[in-house]
């Protein structure tokens, strides 16, 4: 997909699996089910889809995947499939030297891991010369994590962030580079950011949590690790909304099924239009 300056791209680079009843927060499982198939201890398998925008003089990536830097037990618990992050950019040209900058959404361990590897007892970044955006509320966040989140931000991955790696702290709403603008979002934890590129060809939001599915498009689809699922679904009515009105395309980050979508209205609400392939 090509917007303003940009060539945007889908780097399918892993899959894990989560719990589904977590996953799909209220909605029973004889309907989630449906969209998002159960293994044998209840887990749905889950992308980690990583957005790459290219265009003058940078490289972004938007979150980096589960990463290989996981002990064997946390590996098997979370159906942690190889990294294929350099085969991924090898297909667009690119290898992790290329990438001038990392926009992560949140640090929940599935957004941030990848941007390490293992040397022995150490974490080594990957992209040891890219920048990092993340929002200053959303590291305070996962510095002192509340205990319903405590786990998804685990300690060492946040440490090797704040001591490795080179971090632009942000405030808010803003325009990062050219076209390319940030939605702050606190339903799911607070100090998520989306992603939104936006030019003359049209405009696609990458929705972190906010939306990590097309499953989750029906207003009442959240899941169990939304630290404020009222909140939650504010933002996403909202977001749909805008997405409905000016033809967004909205990318997902954790669908093993979708890259991203348009929408339209039916009968029972906001719904998947169409399909798209980035």
């Amino acid at each position: 997909m090509k917007i303003g300056p940009y060539t945007l791209t889908a780097l399918r680079v892993q899959q894990f699996s989560l719990d589904g009843g977590a996953m799909f927060g209220v909605v029973p499982k004889s309907f989630w089910e449906q969209a998002a198939p159960a293994d044998a201890l209840n887990r749905v398998r889950l992308s980690a889809a990583l957005l790459l925008i290219s265009g003058p003089g940078r490289n972004i990536l938007v979150d980096t995947g589960m990463g290989s830097a996981w002990p064997e037990k946390l590996r098997s618990i979370y159906a942690v499939s190889p990294f294929l992050l350099d085969e991924e950019l090898a297909r667009t040209g690119l290898s992790r030297t290329d990438i001038t900058d990392v926009i992560l959404t949140h640090l929940h361990f599935d957004h941030i891991a990848g941007a390490f590897r293992s040397c022995g007892e150490n974490l080594v970044p990957l992209f040891p010369d890219a920048r990092f955006h993340i929002q200053e509320e959303n590291l305070r966040t996962a510095r002192n994590p509340n205990r319903k989140e405590r786990a998804s931000y685990e300690p060492r991955f946040v440490d090797a962030f704040q001591q490795h790696c080179r971090i632009n702290l942000l405030d808010g709403a803003q325009e990062l580079f050219e076209g390319i603008s940030l939605i702050p979002s606190h339903g799911h934890t607070r100090g998520q950011q989306l992603v939104k590129v936006s030019g003359s060809e049209g405009t696609l939001v990458h929705c972190a949590d906010l939306v990590p599915s097309a499953a989750h498009i029906p207003l009442p689809w959240v899941t169990g690790y939304d630290i404020h699922p009222l909140v939650v679904l504010e933002e996403k009515e909202a977001l749909l909304e805008e997405a409905v009105e000016g033809g967004w395309t909205l990318c997902f980050g954790h669908d093993p099924f979708h890259d991203a979508a348009t929408l339209c209205r039916t009968g029972k609400g906001i719904a998947a239009e169409c399909f798209v392939t980035l």
